[in-house]
């Protein structure tokens, strides 16, 4: 009879183990980032949202479409998000994160240059985002002392859990460079952010067998060396379409040289930081890197290779005016678990033209503009070849 009992006790016990256990995990988010069984892991980039608060309908039905397209399994959200004002700072950013909450999509933020324009600190920035995101919010400032605040490092392990796969690097690239008083330009990822990359990526090459892990970058900000690509060197120091970027210039030509770029769209000059601290010869130098993803410049799409590194410009997902809605839209990164990527732009025309979207009814684009955009899409792209070897027999002379 004891040994019944024992036995009993012992059946029952298990039961309740495994009767409520799901109960007790329930409410927990699973945030590891990993690859898929497919060897797959794919990012969200949803970047310069520039919204007003309330969050406007055309925002918010984007990125839901967006989610649902893409199916992410990490969202990063590239900085200048929104433009409430002071008093309504907290709920704006409460409303963009409930979007990510309610997806159960683990996130982090790179910060803009406007998100310092706010009577809030960055630090205190970054507080709402961790409050309002909740557990799904994975963002950490790693190292406090650093520049800015949210530079972080998240792996990425392998299907089966053994290794760092994938490494994902977000830097804060700041504001804007101030020196005696005097606007210089925006500002950068800075010297000591560039040292505490080197050291994570000798930490864990250590940790790989000796072998640099593959990694990404995500910033606001895109690096100087785009202009040594896109647009020719000059002696100027002054004049109309000269930019001036720490001790260099530029001249600004109305094309930038086509020839030069992968793949994408450039509908304006991009905006790198004045200083140059050595972040693209460092990660080049390691060959880890395998992308730099930016965003600040709303119309351009481009993907630049640059000594091994891909520049990649992701656009808004504000509205753009009628002929840059080819541009409008959050990009999607597919991480691969041998080390490779690849990228495209979600354009929001494009999603208009599913059968469940409801951008058409939110206001976002008519269908008038849906085919406009089309025609002129076609035209750009059809005509890129021709432009390509222009823009690189001007730029011989």
């Amino acid at each position: 009879m004891n040994k019944l009992k024992k036995a009993f006790c012992i059946l029952l016990t298990l039961i309740l183990i495994f009767t409520f256990q799901p109960i007790a995990f329930a409410g927990e988010a699973n945030t590891e980032l990993k690859f898929d069984k497919n060897g797959e892991f794919t990012i969200l980039h949803l970047t310069d949202w520039h919204c007003a608060y309330p969050l406007p309908a055309v925002h918010k039905q984007l990125v839901l479409e967006a989610i649902a397209a893409a199916k992410p399994d990490f969202v990063v959200l590239g900085g200048d998000l929104s433009e409430a004002a002071p008093e309504d700072q907290p709920a704006a950013i409460k409303e963009i994160c409930e979007i990510l909450v309610d997806a159960k999509l683990p996130f982090v933020i790179t910060f803009g240059n406007h998100d310092y324009m706010h009577d809030y600190t960055i630090d205190e920035m970054f507080a709402f985002y961790k409050e309002y995101g909740g557990e799904y919010f994975i963002g950490t400032d790693e190292k406090p002392e650093l520049f800015g605040c949210g530079t972080c490092s998240l792996p990425v392990y392998s299907n089966d859990g053994s290794r760092v796969a994938y490494n994902i690097y977000c830097f804060d690239s700041g504001d804007r460079t101030i020196e005696d008083g005097e606007n210089k330009g925006y500002d950068s990822v800075h010297a000591d952010q560039i040292e505490w990359y080197k050291e994570k990526a000798e930490e864990l090459k250590n940790e790989n067998g000796g072998q640099y892990v593959p990694a990404v970058v995500f910033q606001h900000i895109i690096v100087q060396e785009i202009y040594d690509k896109l647009f020719p060197a000059t002696d100027k120091t002054d004049g109309n379409g000269v930019m001036k970027y720490e001790g260099k210039q530029f001249q600004m030509k109305p094309f930038p040289n086509l020839s030069n770029i992968k793949k994408g769209y450039t509908f304006e000059h991009p905006c790198p930081g004045y200083h140059n601290y050595g972040q693209l010869d460092a990660m080049s130098k390691n060959g880890d890197v395998r992308a730099i993803f930016c965003g600040h410049d709303h119309y351009n799409s481009f993907e630049v290779e640059i000594n091994g590194v891909d520049i990649v410009n992701t656009p808004s997902i504000k509205p753009h005016i009628l002929l840059r809605k080819i541009n409008w839209g959050p990009r999607v990164i597919t991480l691969h678990e041998d080390g490779g990527y690849e990228s495209m732009v979600l354009m929001a025309c494009m999603l208009a033209e599913n059968e469940d979207s409801q951008l058409v009814d939110v206001g976002a684009v008519s269908r008038t503009e849906l085919f406009i955009v089309k025609v002129w899409k076609g035209l750009v792209d059809n005509s890129l070849k021709f432009w390509e070897k222009v823009t690189d027999k001007l730029y011989d002379f």
